[in-house]
């Protein structure tokens, strides 16, 4: 991929050191934790771990993730990260995620950011993209649908996640 991938207002490429202060606080956020896969005890040592596993990458190997960090244009803030999974290999199906740092959220950069992902991995072959979310998370659910996902009720499932019983919906978007 050619970084950074740039919108009007974002810029987006693979986290740096540089990024790793902001994305430790809004990862050790309780609210933004709250649907993800980490704890609010985020610590250093684990996004240094994270940033190393995945120094140099360009895009996931199958079966892996790759975070990019989300900057505003203007003032060069992390507003947040992109998730970007590649499903398997020898396959154009990406699993894609987002999350916003709690000060940046309501200003449409998720949609902005995702969007241009996913429309430069159509360039690059992709045919389809999915993405889950907790039933609870309403902000990432109107994101995906506002990207044209659709819920697939039949992959949706509960589970016990973080000492709760959810509901965690997939939804699925295939190019044209």
């Amino acid at each position: 991929m050619d970084y950074p991938l740039l919108t009007k207002r974002l810029s987006i490429r693979p986290l740096g050191m540089e990024d790793l202060d902001s994305f430790v606080s809004y990862r050790r956020d309780p609210d933004i934790a709250r649907f993800q896969g980490w704890e609010p005890t985020y610590n250093k040592n684990q996004a240094l771990e994270l940033l190393e596993s995945q120094a140099g990458l360009e895009l996931p190997a199958a079966g892996q993730w790759l975070q990019l960090a989300i900057h505003n244009r203007v003032d060069g803030a992390l507003v947040g990260d992109l998730a970007l999974h590649l499903v398997s290999d020898g396959e154009t199906v990406f699993e894609l995620g987002f999350t916003i740092a709690r000060e940046h959220q309501g200003n449409g950069f998720a949609k902005e950011a995702t969007s241009a992902l996913i429309q430069d991995l159509i360039t690059r072959g992709a045919t389809k993209f999915s993405a889950t979310t907790d039933r609870r998370n309403l902000a990432s659910i109107k994101v995906l649908t506002s990207l044209g996902f659709d819920i697939k009720p039949s992959k949706s499932w509960t589970e016990e996640f973080k000492n709760e019983i959810v509901t965690v919906d997939y939804f699925e978007k295939t190019t044209p």
